[in-house]
C-alpha cells in the first residue's frame, strides 16, 4: 500500500466512523511521509529488538508455579486428560477439590502442546512465550494504526509496548504467558470486528472470525470479558447520530452500540455458563474482607499501577495488598486525589480527541476486572499487560506530534528519531535488568526476599528453594524463624514437616505434617508424606490410611499408587499391590521400580512363591510448595 492508498483508506475509515476529526499534525510539508518500506523496516527493527531483549530468557529455568504447572502436572502427559481442562480450575490437577477462580482450558492446552514438543526443556517453553509477546507487539502496531490513523504514533506505541519493562513478569516467566495469549486473541478479535465495520461486504465472515477469537480469549483468561465493554464504548465514541434531544441521541446511540455488542455478549453468557459449571460458581472468594474495605483499598492499588506504568523500576515478583480498613490521608485520600487528577487529565484528552478516547478505553477498561480484590487478592505487574496497550498509544500520540527545529534524519524530524533511539536503548536495558531475577529459583526468591513488603513470605519461599537444592538444615532453620509469625500457614507447616522427613527427623515431621493436614485437608501431598512418616515410625495402618486419603483427593498423582502398592505388599495383599503397581505404570510408564515390583509379584504368583518386599520405598522427592 503506497501513501496515496493509505490516505484513501483513512478517508474510508472516517466515512465509517473510525475517523471524523482533523488528522494529527505529525508531519509538516518538509517532513517526508512514511512509505510502506520505511514502516516495514521500522516495524521489523522494533520486533527484532523486542525479541533480542528477551533472548536471555531462553536460558532461564522453571521457577515458582512452572514447577507445578509443568513439571508435576500429570494432565500434560496424555490427551486423555483433555476433557478435564474444561471441567475445573487450572490447579485441579494438583488438588481436585479446590474451588478456584482460574478457568483457563486454553492455557492448559497451550501447555500440553509445548510438553509434546519440548518435554521438560525450559528453553523451548521460554522461546514460545517470547514469540507470543513479539506477535502481540506486531498486533499492537495494527491496532494502533487503525485507531490512531497515524503511522508515526503507531510505531512509537509499538516500541513502547514491546519494550515496557512492566512486561517482564508476563514474558520472562513461563506461567505468565496467559497475558500474551489473551492479548493475542483479544486484539485479533477486535481487529476483525474493525474489518467487519469498514468492509460491509465481508462483514459476516469477519464477525464470525471475531467471535471465535473472542471465545478462545475467554477460555485463555477470564479478563477477556472486557472486550464487549471496549466494543460498546468504541461504538458510542464513533457514533454521530443526530436527534431532537440529548437524551434521545444517547438512547439511540446506546441501542445501536448494544446491537453491535450483542453477539459478543452472547459469547460471554456461554462462557459464564461453562465457568459456573466447572468452578461450581462464577467466583469463589479467596478473601474474607468486606466490600467497603476493598473499596478503600482501590486508591492505593490504582496508585501502584500508575507508578509502574510511568516508572517501571525496581519491580518484583510479589507485592502484598494491605487492605485498608479505615479512612486515612496516606493510604486513601492522597492516592484518591492522584487517581482523580489522572482521571481528569484523561477526560480532557478524551473530549479533545476521539483517537485519544479510543486509546483511553484500552487503558482503563482492562484494569477494571483486577480491582475485584476479593478474587484477585494480589497486585501483579502482569495485570498491566493489556492496559499498557492504551498507555503506549497515548504516549505514541504525544511523541508522534513532537517536533522541534528543522533538523531531519532520513527525512524525519531529528528529535523523533533521537527519542526512538534513546527509548530503544533505555527500555531494552531495563527489560534485561527486570527479567534477570526470573532466571532461577534462587534469583527469584532472593529478589523477593530483598523486598521488605513481602519479607516473611519471601523468606519462606527462599527456605523452600534452599531445601530443593539439598540445604535442608539451612531450610529448616529459616522455616523455624518464620513459623512463629505464621503458625497457621499450611505452606510453612508442610514444608517444615517435609524438610524434617527428608532429614530423618520423623517425630518432628509427624508434628508439622499433621498440623498442615488440619489446616488444609484438600491438599494430597500433605497426607502422602504424612503416610510415609507414619511408616517410618512403624505405624503401617496409619500410613495406609493417609496414602489412601491422598489418592482419594488426587487419584492420578505420580508415585501415590506405587507407595500404596508397597504398603499392600507389606500387609501381604499381593493382588491389591499388583493392581496399584499397574495403575502407577499407566500413569507413569517410566517408573522402573513399579514395573520391577509388578514383574516380581507376577513371577512369584507363577512359581507359587511370595514376591520379595523392598527394603525401602524409592519415592523421588517432590518440589516444596511455595
Amino acid at each position: 500500500m503506497n501513501e496515496l492508498d493509505y490516505e484513501r483508506r483513512e478517508l474510508a475509515l472516517r466515512r465509517n466512523g473510525l475517523g471524523g476529526e482533523t488528522p494529527l499534525p505529525t508531519a509538516g510539508p518538509s517532513v517526508a511521509p512514511l512509505s510502506d518500506r520505511t514502516v516495514g523496516v521500522a516495524l521489523g527493527l522494533i520486533l527484532a529488538v523486542v525479541f533480542l531483549s528477551y533472548l536471555d530468557t531462553l536460558w532461564f529455568q522453571f521457577v515458582l508455579d512452572d514447577r507445578f504447572q509443568i513439571v508435576d502436572n500429570t494432565w500434560l502427559r496424555s490427551w486423555r486428560y483433555l476433557p478435564r481442562y474444561f471441567t475445573g480450575d487450572v490447579w485441579s490437577f494438583l488438588h481436585p477439590t479446590f474451588r478456584g477462580n482460574l478457568y483457563r482450558p486454553l492455557f492448559l492446552l497451550w501447555l500440553r502442546i509445548q510438553y509434546i514438543v519440548f518435554g521438560l526443556n525450559p528453553w523451548g517453553w521460554h522461546f514460545c512465550t517470547v514469540l507470543a509477546h513479539v506477535a502481540v507487539t506486531a498486533l499492537v502496531y495494527c491496532l494502533s494504526l487503525r485507531l490512531l490513523q497515524d503511522r508515526r504514533a503507531a510505531l512509537f506505541a509499538t516500541l513502547i509496548f514491546g519494550l515496557h519493562p512492566v512486561h517482564a513478569e508476563a514474558v520472562a516467566w513461563i506461567s505468565g504467558v496467559t497475558e500474551p495469549i489473551l492479548a493475542l486473541l483479544l486484539i485479533a478479535s477486535f481487529l476483525y470486528y474493525l474489518h467487519g465495520r469498514t468492509e460491509p461486504f465481508y462483514a459476516r465472515g469477519y464477525l464470525a472470525a471475531s467471535l471465535v477469537l473472542y471465545l478462545l480469549a475467554t477460555l485463555a483468561k477470564e479478563t477477556a470479558l472486557v472486550l464487549p465493554m471496549i466494543i460498546f464504548a468504541s461504538e458510542l465514541i464513533w457514533s454521530g447520530t443526530a436527534g431532537t434531544s440529548r437524551l434521545r441521541v444517547w438512547l439511540h446511540r446506546g441501542w445501536a452500540a448494544f446491537a453491535v455488542t450483542a453477539p459478543y455478549l452472547a459469547i460471554s453468557g456461554a462462557y459464564m455458563g461453562l465457568r459456573v459449571m466447572a468452578l461450581h460458581g462464577f467466583q469463589n472468594p479467596r478473601e474474607t474482607h468486606r466490600f467497603f474495605e476493598m473499596v478503600l483499598t482501590w486508591p492505593s492499588v490504582l496508585w501502584f499501577y500508575i507508578q509502574h506504568l510511568l516508572w517501571p523500576v525496581g519491580l518484583g515478583p510479589f507485592y502484598d495488598v494491605d487492605y485498608i480498613t479505615h479512612l486515612d490521608v496516606r493510604n486513601v485520600l492522597l492516592p484518591t486525589l492522584i487517581a482523580v487528577l489522572v482521571a481528569a487529565g484523561l477526560w480532557v484528552l478524551a473530549v479533545r480527541s476521539r483517537r485519544a478516547a479510543l486509546a483511553i478505553l484500552w487503558l482503563i477498561l482492562p484494569i477494571l476486572p483486577v480491582l475485584n480484590l476479593i478474587v484477585f487478592n494480589f497486585v501483579h505487574d502482569r495485570y498491566l499487560y493489556l492496559p499498557s496497550i492504551g498507555f503506549a498509544m497515548l504516549v505514541g500520540m504525544g511523541l508522534g506530534r513532537l517536533q522541534a527545529g528543522s533538523a531531519r534524519i532520513l527525512g524525519q524530524p531529528a528529535i523523533q528519531v533521537a527519542l526512538a533511539a534513546v527509548l530503544t536503548l533505555g527500555l531494552a536495558t531495563r527489560v534485561s535488568e527486570e527479567t534477570a531475577y526470573f532466571a532461577t529459583s534462587k534469583t527469584f526468591f532472593t529478589r523477593a526476599n530483598s523486598m521488605s513488603a513481602t519479607r516473611e513470605a519471601a523468606k519462606a519461599n527462599l527456605a523452600g528453594m534452599m531445601g530443593e537444592q539439598g540445604h535442608l538444615e539451612e531450610a529448616i532453620k529459616m522455616y523455624e524463624d518464620v513459623w512463629p509469625t505464621q503458625p497457621n500457614s499450611w505452606q510453612v507447616n508442610y514444608n517444615l514437616g517435609y524438610a524434617y522427613y527428608l532429614t530423618g527427623k520423623f517425630p518432628e515431621a509427624d508434628r508439622y505434617l499433621s498440623r498442615a493436614a488440619q489446616i488444609d485437608a484438600t491438599l494430597p501431598d500433605t497426607f502422602f508424606y504424612l503416610g510415609l512418616t507414619k511408616l517410618k515410625l512403624g505405624d503401617i495402618d496409619a500410613e495406609a490410611g493417609n496414602v489412601q486419603r491422598a489418592l482419594t483427593i488426587r487419584p492420578d498423582a505420580v508415585n501415590y499408587h506405587f507407595v500404596l502398592g508397597v504398603i499392600c505388599k507389606l500387609q501381604g495383599n499381593l493382588p491389591a499391590a499388583l493392581i496399584e503397581f499397574h495403575q502407577e505404570m499407566d500413569l507413569n510408564p517410566d517408573n522402573a521400580a513399579a514395573r520391577q515390583q509388578a514383574e516380581e509379584i507376577e513371577a512369584g504368583q507363577a512359581a507359587g512363591q511370595k514376591a520379595p518386599i523392598p527394603g525401602s520405598i524409592p519415592v523421588p522427592s517432590r518440589a516444596a510448595a511455595h
